[in-house]
């Protein structure tokens, strides 16, 4: 049997309504992306057939269609029944009208554990912290050296050690001479390496200058303190008050300047707890240490730290850095003239 093609004129109309069958489905597929036909509404999508029976109400709207899929998952998975659609030219994320208040409540939960914590900032260095741990290194040995040789004549002990019956009857100087004498070696290497391990670390951030000047009067007050708290016959010598004084100035400076304020509130009074552990091990054991001297060191420093962290003097500028390297030298310096 032969078969024979139709003719144009008999197949065009066929052609013709599968072509209008074809646009509009596209055209379904286009504004409803995923959609098919349902079987049991022939020519019509199930969100053109939801749109029927519910209140479509925007909850979100945005320039992008994924910057809503996010939105929508949480809402199906909390129960919510949702749709994304084109609008004029913007997406929009469509809840039932009964169900908006509960949908706001959910994008609100959800992006409230969700919020993108900014990067931790981080303390910023003024400079190399080394000139001040020189001129402590300096200052302190010198001492040692002009003690052991008799220098001038003097008793440099005597003349400068902290006793309390003199200081309060009024040889004020002693609060800072006594910073700067030492039993022996092995008391003076101990104060050098801590000394200028935590004044580098102050240096760095609060200025050479302003660090040293900090130090210098946290020591002078941590003697004060030790001074009013100790019988008149009590006496003690070493740069360890200050020491301490530095300890607790880092401390309080890098709690309060909030460099770990977006941190678990562990990680935010890590400072604290590390000044503290650092009295807790180091300041508390020997038989000749002066533990009370060693806590007014670091409460008096902790204070100081708390006030430069308010008035961010640190960030004073080099003019001022060296006004307050001059200055700490000119209070250590007076006090021995006046010892003398």
């Amino acid at each position: 049997m032969n078969w024979r093609l139709p003719s144009p004129q008999a197949w065009w109309p066929v052609v013709s309504e599968w072509s209008g069958s074809f646009k509009q489905v596209a055209g379904r597929l286009v504004n409803h992306p995923g959609c098919i036909e349902s079987l049991d509404s022939p020519g019509m999508c199930h969100h053109a057939r939801m749109a029927e029976n519910v209140d479509w109400v925007a909850l979100r709207t945005a320039r992008e269609r994924r910057d809503l899929r996010t939105f929508a998952l949480v809402l199906t998975a909390r129960g919510i029944e949702n749709r994304i659609d084109l609008i004029d030219g913007d997406w929009r994320l469509l809840v039932a009208f009964e169900d908006l208040a509960h949908g706001r409540e959910e994008i609100a939960a959800y992006e409230r554990e969700n919020v993108s914590r900014p990067p931790p900032a981080f303390p910023i260095r003024i400079d190399s912290g080394w000139w001040g741990v020189a001129a402590y290194l300096a200052v302190i040995w010198a001492v040692m050296l002009a003690e052991g040789g008799d220098l001038f004549g003097w008793d440099w002990r005597a003349a400068g050690r902290l006793h309390v019956a003199s200081v309060m009857s009024g040889e004020l100087y002693r609060l800072v001479t006594a910073l700067t004498l030492h039993a022996d070696l092995a008391h003076i290497v101990a104060n050098s390496l801590f000394g200028a391990v935590f004044g580098l670390l102050a240096g760095r951030y609060f200025g050479s200058g302003l660090a040293w000047l900090c130090i210098v009067l946290g020591g002078t007050f941590g003697n004060a303190l030790n001074v009013l708290v100790r019988p008149e016959f009590f006496m003690s010598i070493g740069a360890s008050t200050a020491t301490f004084a530095a300890v607790g100035l880092a401390g309080a400076f890098f709690w309060r300047s909030g460099y770990f304020r977006q941190a678990r509130w562990q990680r935010r009074f890590a400072p604290v707890f590390a000044a503290i552990a650092f009295f807790a091990y180091t300041g508390t054991g020997g038989e000749n240490t002066d533990v009370v001297a060693h806590l007014t060191g670091l409460v008096a420093g902790f204070l100081i730290g708390l006030y430069v962290a308010r008035t961010r003097l640190h960030l004073s500028g080099p003019r001022a850095q060296r006004f307050f390297a001059w200055t700490a030298i000119a209070i250590v310096g007076m006090a021995w003239m006046l010892a003398g």
